[in-house]
């Protein structure tokens, strides 16, 4: 009998996923992605000599007895003698001459909160609570929720006791609530410079411990290998990877059905389903016509003050020393560097001191992350109509970001150099990125009780959606589980076993 072919738009996580599970499950797959690698926005490259990473910051699901986990080895993004890098710390915040660390010992962050503010003592310890129960977190990721029986949700709920606990006592807050629960300027601003003020109360708690639990660790070699394991693993099933591939529309037959995509150089490529696990901005108007999406997922990108997006104005440096003057990531003040109040007055630098392969012998590279709303995104598309301008522009931040490294890390003075600059333009035009932005929409409190859109296409029964649109705020676990949820759901279609 023959096997039944899948046709997968979009070579990122979920879709390197979907492919995957797609050859175990006993189907034929194939993907198309338009950029010349696979990886989408979990990706990485090279200039002068030195490797630019772009996504990993840690990875969840690194620690072994989680689905998560399990899915990221059945993939090949983990394998069994690939080393996972444990820092030793999260992330460092300075204001006005003062510090903090968020350490991986919890005991010794929560005393030096306390030494720092004692004012805040009481708060300090109820937010350690929230972080130990979210060290003991797990990501659901067995089967999609719409297949789960009443008996899984109890198990769920059992597993997860006091996690909901947690949502609950933080129901209808959000982060800027968090921060307002302190009086030491240093501690809310350490907050925010990690999560969003829009951003649910919880996150911060979540993303701590779990970081705490040791599941969030550090592959070696970072993004693009990761996504190059995977690609390894799919091709190794027999999968078919097509790059430099660009997809532009899902034909439509006469009975509702997709028949298979057409690529930009006219050739037409059949299927007998697909899954669209590029960006639903660019499924939605482009691949298929705009009235096929459902009325949540419209609502997302309608209501831009329930489901805000943001951007990213990012620099790499080499360093010509081999001194590791950061320690990991450190978030410092920026406000003479803004250029609109679209732009974070505050800025991320992270060292990859620990990845000695990013760098000739001798050397390093730093990068730095400046946070944007979303309104940045059509400053900085506008501004690309203009080569040269934008460049400039670019040039010129990255510039003042320089001074100010120096000016902090006098180890470094003479001794850095411009490597690239990238901002949302980047993601849109590489990853057809809706607003530039490589993540999903930010779930606020004035989202948080809304149901997920729908993987399903009303009125077109074989295209089925996965990536991390359909989980906000997304990133690559979401990714990797959605791409996942995809074939179970063309299971379930199938009429056979969700079990792969």
């Amino acid at each position: 009998m023959k096997k039944k072919k899948i046709v997968i738009v979009g070579g990122g996580i979920s879709g390197l996923t979907a492919g995957v599970y797609a050859l175990k499950a006993g189907f034929e797959a194939e993907i198309y992605e338009k950029h010349s690698i696979v990886g989408g926005e979990c990706t990485g490259w090279d200039r002068e000599g030195y490797h630019v990473d772009n996504c990993i910051h840690w990875l969840i699901g690194t620690k072994e007895g989680s689905c998560l986990h399990n899915i990221w080895k059945d993939v090949g993004a983990l394998e069994n003698d690939l080393e996972i890098i444990q820092a030793d710390k999260m992330y460092t915040s300075e204001l006005n001459g003062e510090k903090i660390t968020f350490w991986k010992d919890v005991e010794r962050t929560e005393k030096e909160l306390i030494d720092l503010s004692p004012e805040d003592e009481m708060e300090i310890k109820k937010l350690m609570k929230y972080v130990r129960i979210g060290e003991h977190a797990k990501i659901p990721a067995d089967k999609p929720p719409e297949m789960m029986s009443a008996i899984d949700y109890i198990k769920l709920g059992g597993s997860m006791k006091d996690t909901m606990k947690l949502f609950k006592e933080l129901e209808g807050k959000d982060t800027k609530d968090l921060m307002n629960c302190f009086k030491h300027p240093l501690i809310k601003c350490m907050l925010s410079d990690f999560c969003t003020k829009a951003s649910l109360a919880y996150s911060f708690p979540m993303m701590y411990g779990n970081f705490i639990s040791g599941d969030g660790g550090i592959p070696r070699g970072g993004s693009r290998a990761m996504a190059f394991r995977m690609q390894r693993k799919f091709e190794s099933l027999g999968g078919k990877i097509c790059t430099n591939a660009d997809v532009v529309k899902i034909e439509i037959g006469d009975n509702g059905e997709a028949t298979g995509i057409n690529l930009a150089n006219g050739e037409h490529i059949s299927a007998d389903y697909i899954i669209c696990s590029c960006d639903t901005d660019y499924t939605f108007g482009h691949l298929i016509d705009e009235s096929y999406m459902d009325s949540i997922l419209r609502e997302m990108y309608t209501n831009r003050k329930a489901y805000p997006v943001y951007g990213m104005f990012q620099i790499a440096f080499s360093v010509n020393s081999d001194i590791d003057a950061i320690c990991g990531e450190i978030m410092l003040e920026c406000n003479n560097i803004q250029v609109a109040d679209w732009m974070s007055d505050r800025m991320s630098i992270k060292s990859y001191a620990y990845e000695p392969s990013f760098a000739p012998k001798g050397k390093q590279i730093i990068q730095v992350l400046i946070g944007l709303q979303e309104e940045a995104y059509d400053y900085w598309m506008e501004l690309y109509k203009n080569k040269d301008e934008y460049q400039s522009k670019k040039e010129e931040i990255a510039n003042k970001v320089l001074k100010k490294i120096e000016e902090r890390f006098i180890e470094y003075k003479g001794k850095m150099k411009i490597l690239d600059t990238w901002t949302p333009v980047t993601y849109h035009r590489y990853c057809n990125a809706y607003k530039g932005y490589n993540q999903s929409f930010m779930i606020t409190k004035y989202s948080a009780k809304n149901k997920h859109p729908s993987a399903n296409i009303k009125g077109i029964d074989n295209v089925v959606l996965a990536g991390q649109w359909l989980n906000p705020p997304g990133g690559l676990p979401v990714a990797a589980i959605q791409g996942k949820y995809s074939i179970q759901r063309i299971l379930k279609k199938e009429k056979r076993s969700i079990k792969i």
